[in-house]
């Protein structure tokens, strides 16, 4: 890639399933120190944009240009972990290095894991078995693992769903920290939670439309037919979710 502080550059792509097309025209360049928010409807094309970015799925149409350095951290919506196997909360972060069969590689792979997870604030669980964990815990415990591989891009696939405001706090708190050293995606239906932490928007409805900024007006919404909810403040706490028109 010729331009050194892009991690990865989406031109124009079209991409989908079985020859149906998903999403298309989708645009976008991601920085080494993008802090990118990506908001849309369900169905609208979220997910098949992160398998773009994660490779696991090429375009029909367009391009995707890479750095030779691109290491990507992914942390899903779920994790494929058996809660009752006894596998420790160390364990699992240490699953995230893929390259530690000598003996000194793996110690510099547990030392590096009981930093992460000192960075969480959940070294105090590292001996625990991950099924004893709050759902909290555990998500910062995947994300312990995702960043064992040192990223230079994170994605976050709707991290919170499981979670409750105080986990879901706790895990933001952390974002802050990590986009000083790393470009980071976060996927999240709430943009009134995310806009004060993200850098920027990608709205995303079967195209994506990229704003500069991590303030989104209704009008610009209505435009892009993008609903998301929207914190109203107010003497009386509310929500209030645009409607919206399904793109076909």
């Amino acid at each position: 890639m010729p331009i050194d502080n892009e991690l990865l550059r989406i031109h124009n792509v079209t991409a989908g399933y079985d020859g149906r097309p998903i999403v298309h025209g989708v645009s976008l360049d991601i920085q080494r120190d993008s802090f990118i928010g990506m908001i849309g409807p369900n169905g609208g094309g979220k997910t098949t944009i992160l398998r773009l970015l994660l490779g696991q799925i090429k375009p029909m149409q367009g391009t995707i240009e890479r750095a030779d350095n691109l290491r990507i951290g992914y942390l899903p919506q779920t994790q494929q972990i058996d809660l009752n196997f006894p596998i420790s909360v160390l364990d699992v972060v240490m699953s995230g290095e893929k390259q530690r069969r000598l003996l000194h590689r793996h110690n510099e792979a547990r030392n590096e894991a009981l930093r992460l997870l000192s960075f969480a604030q959940l070294d105090h669980v590292s001996r625990k078995a991950i099924g004893e964990l709050s759902g909290g815990q555990r998500q910062r415990t995947f994300l312990c693992r995702a960043l064992m591989s040192k990223p230079n891009l994170l994605v976050l696939d709707e991290p919170v769903t499981y979670m409750d405001k105080v986990a879901e706090t706790n895990l933001y708190k952390l974002l802050p920290q990590l986009a000083q050293r790393m470009a980071i995606i976060l996927v999240s239906h709430d943009i009134g939670t995310i806009s004060s932490v993200v850098k920027t928007i990608a709205c995303v409805n079967r195209t994506l439309h990229y704003h500069d900024t991590n303030r989104i007006s209704d009008d610009m919404l209505a435009v892009y037919e993008c609903p998301v909810e929207i914190l109203s403040h107010g003497t009386i706490p509310h929500r209030v979710l645009l409607t919206h028109k399904r793109m076909i």
